[in-house]
């Protein structure tokens, strides 16, 4: 959002600011990290610096699906902070961390926190073996987790006197419905088999090579990430992208890691055979977050051949529906909403406590449902956009919607123009009634 607001300040495209933003997040993550792995001297940092290119692909191009997203920025700006608990974990004698050092990389670790609490794991869990390692619990009040923990505080103490509602109002509705949802089953059979065979590969790297400091920390933290990946059960690409890129990074880390019983030398260097393994691995752990929800360029092309900067509105509950198509066309987008979650939640759950019986809860959900369409159809027919992007598959909110006769009787102004496998974009006859100016739309 920072990027978004600048961009139209200073009349950039969006994207490019984005962009802008994402990679200079990275960069800063990376090389703060590079910074501290420099003053603390680890033991690999001769294999490790060599290897920094490979650390940057895998923060701007293994990310695919889950580029910009707060999972993807968080842990970027939290490699300091794991590469601070390396130092700790084995300090050499004489270098200890400065206190900027030491707060600025706690700084950068509380961002992921603050994106969901449950993150703290990734930071707990590291720090838990830094203490083990040094056989004291006082490495756990190191001023980088006074830093992350003031600055969660002071965060949620301005979400609450700047926007209560969110505690009051919208924290509740995300309960009560989005985050009720989730299919662990299919999480645990889509990313666990690909997530265990990377944790084998630690060994086979470096066979009977004890896991350093640094790949310690790194697995760590991966191993705490995969906790909110299967408690959020939603399996979306940027739910994974912790969990995968730390055990990533843990295996480039051993790759540069040093065997103790050469001296200053790194231990013996991967066989051609283990580098295709390892090369294979990585493409295979990547496939998830290639996918792309582009609209096609048929698809794009067929809208606008029958209008130009339309208003844009969406019947579906996919976010990516409407989104990025709209920005293709130049549309503007006429909804308080990104999409029709709440109302497909709410739908969802309401069918799932009738089959079991809870009367409560069914009626509960579908007053949010009713709700949620009677405002839907007001924002229709009182925006009347130029295009509707009807999403195809899936929807029950959809079908609900096509039994109201108040809807059946809106879309007879609207006539098919486009349609992938994912949706279908109606456009309204300009013979029925004018759309609304932008200014319109945008009151």
């Amino acid at each position: 959002m920072p990027a978004v607001a600048l961009a139209y300040r200073i009349g950039m495209s969006p994207e490019v600011a984005v962009h802008v933003y994402s990679y200079a997040i990275c960069l800063a993550g990376l090389g703060f990290a590079a910074l501290i792995a420099r003053q603390a001297g680890l033991a690999e940092n001769r294999a490790l610096f060599p290897m920094l290119p490979l650390f940057l692909a895998l923060l701007v191009i293994f990310p695919g699906n889950a580029f910009s997203e707060r999972e993807h920025l968080g842990v970027a700006l939290l490699l300091p902070l794991l590469v601070l608990m390396a130092w700790r974990a084995a300090p050499i004698e004489g270098r200890t961390p400065s206190l900027p050092v030491a707060m600025l990389a706690g700084l950068g670790g509380s961002v992921l926190v603050m994106v969901k609490p449950y993150y703290a794991l990734v930071v707990l869990v590291p720090a838990l073996y830094v203490a083990w390692r040094r056989r004291s619990i006082w490495p756990l009040f190191a001023p980088e987790y006074w830093v992350i923990g003031v600055a969660c505080i002071a965060y949620l103490l301005t979400v609450l006197y700047f926007y209560p509602q969110f505690i009051s109002i919208v924290y509740p509705v995300l309960a009560d419905t989005y985050m009720r949802l989730g299919n662990r089953p299919a999480v645990l059979m889509s990313y666990g088999p690909i997530y265990l065979i990377s944790l084998l590969m630690l060994r086979f790297v470096r066979p009977r090579l004890p896991l350093s400091p640094l790949v310690a920390v790194l697995t760590l933290a991966s191993l705490a990430a995969t906790a909110p990946l299967i408690y959020q059960a939603k399996g979306w690409p940027y739910h994974a992208f912790p969990a995968f890129s730390l055990v990533l990074a843990a295996l480039l880390a051993r790759g540069a890691q040093i065997d103790p019983k050469a001296g200053s030398l790194p231990g013996k260097a991967m066989d051609p055979g283990r580098k295709v393994l390892l090369a294979a691995l990585v493409a295979a752990t990547a496939f998830p977050f290639m996918k792309t929800q582009k609209p096609t360029a048929n698809l794009v092309a067929a809208v606008r051949v029958a209008v130009q900067q339309p208003t844009v509105a969406l019947v579906g509950s996919d976010i990516a529906a409407g989104h990025p198509l709209t920005r293709m066309l130049g549309g503007i987008w006429i909804s308080a909403y990104c999409s029709d979650w709440l109302g497909e939640f709410a739908l969802y759950l309401s069918a799932i406590a009738e089959r079991s019986g809870d009367q409560e809860a069914t009626g509960r959900y579908r007053q949010v449902a009713d709700r949620y369409i009677d405002g839907k159809l007001a924002e229709l027919e009182m925006k009347r956009p130029a295009v509707i992007i009807v999403q195809k598959a899936g929807s029950t909110l959809t079908e609900a919607l096509s039994r109201r006769q108040d809807y059946v009787r809106f879309l007879q102004d609207y006539r098919p123009v486009a349609e992938d496998e994912t949706v279908r974009v109606l456009l309204r006859d300009a013979r029925v009634s004018r759309a609304p100016s932008p200014a319109e739309a945008s009151d």
